[in-house]
Parts: structure tokens; sequence; C-alpha cells
């Protein structure tokens, strides 16, 4: 089956990216996504269509929304779903290009009463003066009676921000203004902006461009309805996930009340996406598992969703000090690794994935294997502790949750034949594995 992954969301030919319109409507998941059906970066951009009844397992649906109309014929560009009682709202991007190179971007609507077929009813907020055509990636949710929009923006001064609407009936749309503190350094531009309200604490996402790169940051603060204004807390700007691949995440609210988020594993140069071996198989890049988000210590944290643990079967668990070796034969399985408290750990899968945390310092080291097989790309994090870390490997990805949640790396892996998974450990830590489903 090459490197296709076997629970992660992938397209059966062509390029994936940004995950859109997610929502449960009539108690099914939807979620679609950016895609091309070459494997190309730029071009033309179509909403792919999966649905689940579970997360867990995805049924491709094929088109959702393509570029037909005038005000979408360069791509239909990311944006999301919202349920209002029998309807599901898609929201998103039209692109229009001219012959010199020019851009126009248009806000538009579609709707649907089944989940399958979607009515486009044409753009609904068109771009505001004091922006660049670089307007894009609508994401709409309720308050107090009322719809909020925010648009990823960048000012004719060249500077991100997120521009905010408000409407009664989703279709007339007020503008707010710039929802951001404009003294703040947001890049040249947010992409892909949310807004997680988890109660008493607000958090904003924001896909933020900077010359140094494209990260999905989250803020912590309060939303300021009556003046349009998100406040943030001090400090609180942090990377929402913390490995090589991940970009453009999105969240959602399900019909339980669970706040659960999906991202691109991918972005990077193009050169650097084009070099990866998947481009040979005809398909390039993945969405990460569904993952539940909460709130602990004042901080935004992620998990699996709990449903991913129906496709656990033929646990293996040890226990030990020292040198531990285990090799469960497969590229496709969950680790999880407790009782780290207060130790130095290291951790090898198949001579792919390795890290090294350090108790002295805090610090985790982590390499992940060049795929031209000329060594290693690494990252440090620090963490003031490191209690126990979950590791979900599918084929040619890896997520990796430390503490609970507390932090999250998501990466492309490609995995050799070699699967022995390796730790070394100052004291007793218990490891347990299962090999996860897969396809016949």
């Amino acid at each position: 089956m090459g490197m296709r992954p076997n629970y992660h969301i992938s397209p059966k030919h062509g390029f994936l990216n940004d995950p859109n319109g997610l929502a449960q409507f009539q108690g099914k998941y939807h979620v679609f996504y950016q895609w091309l059906p070459d494997v190309v970066p730029q071009g033309n951009k179509i909403w792919r269509h999966c649905v689940s009844e579970d997360l867990i397992h995805w049924s491709d649906q094929g088109c959702g929304l393509k570029p037909e109309e005038w005000y979408e014929k360069n791509g239909c560009y990311s944006g999301s779903g919202i349920t209002e009682g029998d309807s599901y709202y898609l929201f998103y991007t039209g692109n229009v290009r001219d012959s010199e190179g020019g851009r126009e971007t248009y806000q538009c609507l579609a709707s649907s009463s089944d989940g399958v077929n979607f009515h486009k009813e044409g753009p609904v907020v068109y771009l505001p003066e004091g922006y660049t055509p670089h307007f894009r990636d609508p994401k709409v949710w309720k308050k107090n009676g009322r719809w909020w929009m925010v648009v990823g923006a960048q000012t004719k001064e060249l500077k991100g921000n997120v521009a905010l609407f408000v409407s009664d009936d989703l279709k007339k749309w007020q503008w707010k203004g710039n929802m951001l503190d404009s003294s703040m350094d947001w890049g040249y531009m947010c992409e892909c902006p949310d807004l997680a309200d988890m109660g008493e604490r607000q958090f904003l996402i924001v896909s933020r461009q900077k010359e140094d790169g494209c990260k999905g940051m989250v803020f912590a603060g309060i939303m300021d309805y009556e003046q349009g204004r998100f406040h943030i807390s001090e400090d609180t700007g942090v990377l929402l996930d913390e490995g090589f691949d991940f970009y453009a995440p999105q969240t959602f609210t399900d019909e339980s009340g669970r706040r659960l988020l999906m991202g691109w594993i991918g972005a990077g140069e193009i050169e650097y996406q084009m070099s990866q071996p998947t481009v040979k198989e005809g398909w390039l890049h993945v969405l990460t598992i569904p993952r539940e988000v909460y709130v602990k210590n004042d901080r935004l944290y992620q998990k699996p969703a709990e449903e991913l643990k129906h496709l656990r079967k033929n646990e293996e668990s040890i226990c030990g000090t020292g040198e531990i070796a285990i090799d469960r034969h497969s590229k496709c399985m969950e680790i999880l690794a407790e009782g780290l408290e207060n130790q130095t750990i290291t951790f090898d899968f198949g001579k792919v994935i390795k890290f090294l945390y350090k108790k002295e310092s805090g610090n985790l080291l982590v390499f992940r294997k060049k795929w031209n097989g000329e060594g290693y790309d690494e990252k440090e994090i620090h963490l003031d502790k490191l209690e126990d870390f979950r590791i979900y490997l599918d084929q040619s990805t890896a997520e990796i949750f430390l503490n609970q949640g507390e932090k999250v790396l998501t990466m492309k892996s490609y995995f050799t034949e070699d699967t022995l998974i390796h730790m070394n450990s100052e004291l007793q830590i218990k490891v347990k594995t299962w090999l996860l489903e897969e396809e016949d």
C-alpha cells in the first residue's frame, strides 16, 4: 500500500491542503479540504468532501465546491462551515485572477439541506477599504444571537491582521474593523483565523505569515464583542503545534459540545513539498487526526478524539528500567509511555524519529530523518517536566502528544522497514503499544 496512511484523511490522487468547512450535520461529521487533482501546489482550488459517522472511517464524497462562477473562477479558497436548523452553510473565498496577475477576492456563501448538494448564493462580503486582495479564509460562529465572521487579512501597509464582521441573517454583513492590535507584529499576512470560545477564556488561532516562515499560533485572551477587539493576555502567543509539518488548523463544535480541531500535515516551501516521496505515488499531504481541544492551566491543550481508541487492537504492555526494545512489526500504531518524571529519556522509532529529554535543562531534542537519507531535521522544545507522551504513527506521519497534550508535534516521517522501538530510562517506566486498524 506504499506510504498512504490508514486512518488519516488523504487524497486518492492529487494535492491536499487546508481543512475546510468542518461541522457535524444531521449526525455525520463533514470535512472538506483544499484539493487539486494533480500533484502540484498551485492551481484553481476545489473543496474535496469527506463524511464520517465516527471520526475514524471516512468516505470520499467527491468535489463539494468547484470554481464555476465568475466570483470564484480561479479557485474556491479556504473557509468554514456552520449548521443552523436544517441547513448547513459553507463560507469560502472566491479567488479571481486577471491576465496580468492581479487578484480579486470575495467571501462567498453556499447552503445545503442534505449535506451533499450545495447551492451557491454568491458573494456576501466584498473587500473593504484599507486591505489588499490578500483577504481570505472566512470563519463564522454564533454568539449572543448574532453571527460573527473573521477573515484573514493584509492591510494596505502590508501588515497582517484579522477583519471582523457581524450579521443577523448570514447574508448581510457589517464590517467592524480590525480585531487585532496593529502595534503587534502579525507578520505580512494572517491566514485561517479562528476564535475558539472556551467559556471564560477565548483563544485566537491564526496562521501567521512572516519572513521567517508560516506558523500556526494560538493566543489566549478576551473577545470584546461590543468593541470588536480581541484583547490578548500577556505572553500567551505560542505555537499550536511544534512539529515540522503543521499549518492551517480549524476548529468546530460537534453535537456533543466538544471543540474539535483538524489541521494540515503539510506546508513549507514548494521545493520541500515536491521533494516528498509520495509525489511518486501520485498524491501529497494528509490531514491530522481529529483532536479535542480543552483548557488546562489557562492554556489550550489538545488530545486525540476519544473515537480513535476504537482503532486499537493487540495491546502489549511492558514495564522496565534502562534499555527497552519493542518491535510490533508495524508502521501503524499508538505508543503510550508513562511514569517519565524526574529522569532523562531517549526514544527511537526505526531510526527515523528520535528524541531526547534532558531533565536538567527541561529541553526536549527532536530529530526527524530527512527523506533523502542525509542526516536529520532538528527541533528543541522546552518543557518544565516530561510526564508522558502518546504517539500516533500512520505509515508516513507521526503525531506526538506530550503531557496530555500540553504540547504537540506533527510531522511527516517516511518510515523504513525497521519498526523497532527503542527507549532508555533511568527509572522504571511503563510503555503500552497498540496496533491500529489497517485497511484490507
